[in-house]
């Protein structure tokens, strides 16, 4: 079974789905609270792979910015209010440690995934990225670690605010 028929199975599992939702969705890890889906940003060199990623991912309510270009992934950085950026690893034009380096430079607070199919990441490329994901892992994986780090990047900006916010005791 090649990636692209074990993400769409893993789209159909019996075992992802919750009373009240469709056999074909997975139960999103989303908590419960009134939080909008993140916006997400993906970077992946194959196309294919891409389109597939946009359309589950879309149909499970997020809003996915998708682009082959790492140069097009940095332009949309700041004119799109990305909440989670997911980066391949292996890309012909800047591999994904380089791209989350560059990601970091103009949003250090921006939570990067690195969801890919190659096993040995270097170590300089991780400490660029929050999270890594492999491709071959259960889709409800890839789900709860978008939850985990959009859920820690609002927190601390909700602290960073409550920080900078003028005070009333005068």
């Amino acid at each position: 079974m090649n990636h692209e028929q074990s993400f769409a199975a893993g789209m159909t599992s019996p075992s992802l789905a919750s009373p009240g939702m469709p056999a074909a969705l997975p139960a999103l890890p989303i908590s419960a609270n009134t939080q909008p889906l993140p916006r997400l940003l993906w970077v992946d060199d194959s196309r294919m792979l891409l389109s597939l990623y946009q359309s589950v991912f879309e149909s499970l309510g997020f809003e996915v910015l998708a682009t082959s270009s790492p140069n097009e992934a940095l332009q949309h950085l700041s004119s799109h209010g990305i909440d989670v950026a997911i980066l391949d690893y292996d890309m012909p034009e800047m591999d994904g440690g380089a791209l989350a380096s560059l990601i970091k430079d103009q949003c250090p607070m921006l939570p990067v995934v690195l969801y890919s199919g190659n096993t040995s990441i270097p170590h300089v490329a991780r400490r660029w990225v929050d999270a890594v994901c492999a491709k071959g892992a259960p889709r409800a994986e890839l789900l709860a670690t978008i939850e985990r780090l959009s859920q820690h990047a609002r927190q601390q900006e909700n602290n960073r605010l409550r920080t900078f916010a003028p005070s009333s005791n005068h």
